[in-house]
């Protein structure tokens, strides 16, 4: 009969304690990354699966799909949540939520996640490194990156074509004769933010307008007021702004309005990202980019319940949905 590794086994291979592993399995309490990285190398190596999921995850699938979230307060994301769990109730899915609040990551909470005995996994606000994507391809659970994707080992990733939604701004500030713009960026190293400010710059450089002024931080109405008071301190001859995300434009717009004293769209056009319902408010009329979060939804479901376990990504197209803080082309 085949030995049943313990927690003491793999602190064993690991070189580390068994209250580290313990926290790694139970998802509580931090760890560095070179210690969740060793207990991960030795559970791959010895087997070990924690009892719930070495009696059942073989041979019994459940009804439960983990959403895994690490920025909830954004406005967009509540939207997204009710959505999803409205489409997996149809299909006679349940829905189990994990939060990742700071300091604890995604990563942190995997073991947790997949001691539930989850039949899939949706990650909407992080990326999943590819350590504990190999952690969940070794114990049969597929992983949908929402909005998000990386590269990884295994895993499904569906998106808005970023990329091209960045290039179509440019076009779309090139079209009204605008010299002076700037980006105001969410978190530097996440895919959606990366992409879009890739479109939106590489498109300047191709229509041989000045390149943007280009600012970075976070997806919060905080740092689009003071990313903006920052920019225009440097640059007041500013006349187009794309921000990354809805949240991070009605920051920017009250700083130009109330502070710098700037009409919108008068003195600057603005363009935002995703459409959430803070975007069609009469304070605000935001134009953006709508991203089609039904249809990214379904394909993510499909990837999750149908998929063959090959890598994979998914981009879809954004739309356009033009309001006062943008002109609209004319018919």
């Amino acid at each position: 009969m085949k030995k049943a590794f313990t927690q003491k086994d793999v602190a064993k291979f690991a070189g580390v304690s068994q209250a580290a592993v313990s926290r790694f399995v139970s998802g509580k309490g931090s760890l560095s990354e070179e210690v969740r990285n060793r207990i991960l190398t030795a559970i791959n190596l010895v087997d070990y699966k924690p009892d719930p999921i070495a009696r059942n995850l073989s041979n019994r699938q459940s009804d439960i799909v983990a959403i895994v979230m690490a920025n909830i307060t954004n406005p967009w994301y509540p939207v997204v949540l009710e959505l999803i769990t409205r489409r997996l109730q149809t299909l006679g899915l349940q829905v189990l939520l994990f939060n990742a609040t700071p300091p604890q990551t995604v990563d942190d909470l995997m073991p947790l996640v997949l001691r539930y005995r989850v039949r899939g996994v949706i990650i909407t606000t992080a990326s999943l490194s590819s350590k504990s994507a190999e952690l969940c391809v070794h114990w049969g659970v597929p992983v949908v990156m929402f909005n998000r994707y990386a590269t990884l080992g295994a895993g499904y990733s569906v998106s808005c074509d970023n990329i091209a939604a960045g290039r179509k701004v440019a076009d779309e500030f090139h079209r009204i004769g605008a010299q002076e713009m700037a980006y105001i960026g969410g978190i530097p190293e996440v895919s959606n933010n990366r992409d879009r400010k890739r479109g939106f710059t590489e498109r300047i450089a191709e229509l041989r307008i000045r390149p943007p002024m280009i600012s970075e931080k976070e997806y919060t109405y905080d740092w689009g007021y003071a990313a903006t008071l920052a920019l225009f301190k440097k640059n007041p001859a500013i006349t187009a702004v794309f921000c990354a995300d809805d949240e991070i434009a009605t920051g920017a717009i009250d700083a130009l309005r109330f502070a710098l004293k700037k009409k919108v769209p008068e003195d600057v056009v603005l363009i935002g990202f995703d459409d959430h319902p803070i975007a069609s408010r009469a304070a605000y009329q935001l134009t953006t980019v709508r991203q089609p979060v039904e249809e990214m939804i379904e394909q993510a479901l499909d990837m999750l319940l149908n998929g063959n376990g090959e890598p994979e990504l998914r981009l879809l197209e954004g739309e356009f949905i033009y309001r006062s803080s943008m002109p609209a082309p004319a018919a």
